[in-house]
């Protein structure tokens, strides 16, 4: 083919390509466009394997997406070549040629050169080649090729195999994206409930029913009406999304993007609301399609298993309900219409048969079915709702239970507030999920305390929660915590009083009503205490002892906050989140378990600890008298007795130092490094050290800044993420020490810091920066917090800021939830004056100009 007839083709192809999106965009029938797209490609190969004459040397088969007729606007187009047993060098040069041909038309290929032998050899080999191949179309060339290859996949496709092994390799998948489809940027082709789950149910069906397509499924044996018709409706919306997706990127791109979810929703013409965006009513669709996916995949790949036995084990006492395969299965024999009234009593026996993995498929479809009969008045059965509570109750599988509920609706329809919110986006910058899919993740989070074989995750959680009594109260609170989300409001209060309209219709008794309401107002307080305050000075810890006024209340908030934040996502929690909650719940038992010791009791303890630990190195108390003397009483507020020792150990025989004293070394009850500086006090310490550990990389997840009676600074950095993989951690220490006291002695200045560009989520989510200030109870420090989208240079920033207006801080705690930043300052301004409100609006005016 001459370049100037290619260049024609390649122009006529582009055309036809940008014609059929543009009906696309004004019919929007996405079973439409794919076909003829799949056609204008058929042409155009047809074409060039005519101009080429290949004849019958080879066969050309279209497989895959491209083979059953679904060809995306950037998928690939998947091509067998199949050839004779051996390859010749003309049928060689050939198909190398056809090939490059088909990269000079712009055509995104992926094909493969096989001779019938070696298909078969992959086949056998490969479920995903035999997968590409079970949907395979004859295009052009040698016939009887084509036909021998068919038979080849008939003789190889053994089904019980193929079934077994493409559920394996669904589990695989699933497993890719943590079992969740709900994430806030899901994958509409790849994860749970995503197009794939749709094509398992194809694949399973083609393999052992002849001619088998998704409209055979509309039988009595297959599903419903109302199930089939929403199953066409939900392939339709899914494929209709994935080519506006694709015609939006300009690329093959399966990824719900934040950046595509506001052009997609503005070009499907959602409408805002009050409280959501338009991305969030498309999402909230999107959710949706994925759970009747899930659902559907679940109840038709049970239904088609080719292996199906029609063997039923009876259950003892049980009229409607039998075991079969594994499943807890409807009776044959149950002749009502509904199963509504009998739907809790199914989870019971379901939690009481261990051995029971599942509900089989026809149970779930019934159960689907019935969520509209749960009204009001089922609501207020006291038998319904002693049922539910038992679920809740139960020593086993409560997470899948409610799992399983979910899918079919249920839990939203017995507490209406909670389908509310399922499907619902979060936009706070760290929970990665929907509110109920997060919420879930609590509970299963709460199971997993119960675990022996997952003792070694949270030691102290697993045996805090094996003697928890009431455990369904930690569930309830988990299912009501963030229940009131996007309501507008203070979710925590508005989720309390659900928690009070649902007590009082299913009667709790009124000392779990007031636990499971306070730990629902309360349960940002643990987390909220842990990451903002110093957790070594003692009236802290007095005062969150006083909020939680009893053991029970401590132990109960510190399984929910545990279980909490590792359901927002996988990045957010860590080694030192779990060791400032640990140590917060471990101080405030202490001070509970010792009749409420006043603070000064609680600091002549912590002396006496410290100087048993310095004793222990055979250091006496005349030689750091006078160190801690020099140090002030209010020493002993901002630090550990394992601080207080560890730091007395290094300086006790430098008290007044003329050069910088700099020590590296592991945190004792965590991840990371703790870093100390001991120097003559000076305005630009705090700044230096930020810049420091900006332009090195690393993060700082707290800072204690203190000065000494004799104007010493006294400073102390926890820094996270302190070990590449270049450096060993005896490189790594020697390096700080080294450079950071180079810093201070040669008063280099700081390198200026650019903040890095806003994540693509803060940009979607227009996340507003908050900066407040408010007073102490001392009368001239002040607390400064910064709520903002994390960004790289963040605290050198904002550390250059207040330095430049003659501001100091004492402590920094810095707390990061996935992409968001909560850092909180105590400060004070020159000379310990006090700030007038006309100097604290002006900061933080400058504050907010300098993070935009």
């Amino acid at each position: 083919m001459i370049q100037k007839e290619l260049l024609k083709l390649k122009k006529e192809i582009t055309s036809n390509e940008l014609n059929l999106i543009n009906i696309f965009l004004k019919k929007r029938d996405g079973q439409s466009y794919l076909l003829n797209h799949s056609l204008l490609i058929d042409q155009s190969l047809n074409k060039l394997w005519k101009e080429l004459d290949f004849k019958n040397s080879a066969s050309l088969i279209a497989c895959g997406g491209f083979g059953r007729r679904e060809l995306f606007p950037y998928s690939d187009i998947d091509l067998l070549i199949l050839i004779p047993k051996k390859l010749d060098t003309l049928l060689s040069q050939k198909i190398e040629h056809f090939i490059t041909l088909l990269w000079d038309l712009g055509l995104r290929i992926g094909h493969s050169v096989r001779n019938l032998s070696e298909t078969k050899k992959e086949i056998k080999k490969d479920i995903t080649v035999q997968t590409n191949l079970l949907e395979s179309r004859y295009l052009a060339g040698n016939k009887t090729l084509f036909k021998e290859l068919n038979k080849i996949i008939r003789d190889t496709l053994i089904p019980h195999q193929f079934y077994e092994g493409k559920l394996k390799e669904q589990d695989r998948r699933h497993q890719k994206y943590n079992q969740s489809a709900y994430q806030l940027e899901p994958n509409i082709k790849e994860s749970p409930g995503g197009l794939r789950d749709l094509q398992m149910i194809q694949w399973i069906g083609k393999s052992h029913i002849t001619g088998f397509t998704l409209e055979k499924l509309n039988q009595k044996k297959y599903l419903d009406t109302q199930n089939y018709e929403q199953l066409i409706k939900t392939d339709q919306f899914i494929k209709n999304l994935r080519i506006l997706l694709h015609i939006i990127a300009n690329q093959n791109e399966d990824r719900l993007l934040f950046d595509y979810q506001n052009q997609l929703s503005q070009f499907l013409k959602y409408k805002k609301t009050p409280h959501k965006k338009k991305s969030e009513l498309l999402m909230r669709d999107v959710y949706q399609a994925i759970n009747f996916t899930t659902y559907i995949n679940e109840v038709l790949l049970k239904k088609l298993n080719p292996k199906r036995s029609p063997a039923i084990n009876v259950i003892k006492n049980n009229k409607y309900l039998v075991i079969q395969e594994n499943f807890l299965e409807i009776s044959p024999s149950f002749k009502k219409k509904s199963i509504a009234p009998y739907i809790f009593d199914i989870f019971i026996t379901f939690q009481n048969h261990i051995s029971i993995n599942s509900l089989g498929p026809k149970l779930l479809v019934m159960m689907q079915n019935a969520v509209k009969e749960i009204n009001p008045a089922f609501r207020k059965d006291k038998k319904n709702q002693e049922k539910f509570l038992s679920i809740l109750k139960s020593n086993d599988k409560v997470n899948r239970t409610l799992r399983i509920m979910n899918k079919c609706n249920l839990i939203g329809a017995y507490i209406p507030a909670f389908g509310k919110i399922v499907s619902q986006m979060q936009h706070d910058l760290f929970h990665i999920y929907t509110v109920d899919e997060h919420i879930l993740n609590v509970i299963r989070n709460l199971r997993r305390f119960a675990k022996e074989e997952l003792k070694h995750e949270f030691p102290d959680c697993y045996d805090l929660f094996k003697n928890y009594q009431k455990k369904y109260i930690l569930y309830l609170a988990a299912l009501f915590h963030d229940i009131a989300k996007g309501r507008g409001g203070d979710h925590s209060e508005l989720g309390a009083k659900d928690v009070d309209n649902f007590a009082k219709l299913n009667h709790l008794p009124i000392e779990d009503h007031k636990l499971i309401n306070w730990l629902v107002k309360s349960h940002l307080l643990m987390s909220h205490t842990a990451q903002k305050f110093d957790l070594s000075d003692p009236l802290i810890i007095e005062e969150f002892a006083n909020k939680m006024q009893n053991k029970e209340n401590l132990i109960s908030l510190y399984l929910l906050t545990v279980a909490d934040i590792r359901a927002t996502s996988p990045h957010v929690w860590n080694q030192w989140k779990a060791t400032l909650l640990k140590n917060l719940f471990n101080y405030t038992l202490n001070y509970l378990d010792q009749d409420k010791l006043s603070s000064k009791d609680l600091i002549s303890k912590r002396k006496e600890k410290a100087a048993m630990f310095l004793k222990n190195y055979n250091i006496e108390n005349h030689h750091y008298k006078a160190l801690w003397k020099n140090f002030g009483e209010n020493y002993f507020y901002r630090y550990t007795e394992e601080e207080i020792a560890w730091q007395t150990r290094l300086l006790f025989s430098h008290l007044a130092p003329t050069k910088p004293i700099i020590r590296v070394r592991h945190r004792p009850n965590g991840e990371g490094i703790e870093v100390l500086i001991y120097q003559k006090n000076s305005r630009y310490i705090f700044n230096k050290i930020c810049h420091f550990f900006d332009e090195i990389g690393y993060n700082i997840a707290a800072a204690k800044i203190f000065t000494t009676q004799h104007d010493y600074a006294l400073n102390l950095f926890d820094l996270l993420d302190a070990n590449p993989k270049s450096v060993s951690y005896q490189g790594l220490f020697k390096f700080i020490e080294k450079e950071l006291t180079n810093r201070f002695e040669i008063h280099r200045e700081s390198k200026p810091i650019k903040l890095s560009e806003r994540s693509r989520q803060a940009t979607h989510h227009s996340f507003d920066t908050k900066i407040s200030i408010l007073e102490t109870d001392q009368s001239s420090v002040y607390q400064l917090e910064v709520i903002t989208d994390d960004r790289h240079g963040l605290l050198s920033l904002i550390s250059d800021q207040l330095t430049k207006e003659e501001i100091s801080i004492n402590h920094a705690k810095i707390n990061t939830l996935g992409s968001r930043a909560e850092d909180t300052f105590l400060i004070t301004y020159k000379d310990h004056l006090k700030m007038s409100d006309r100097k604290i609006n002006d900061l933080v005016k400058k504050l907010n100009q300098a993070i935009a």
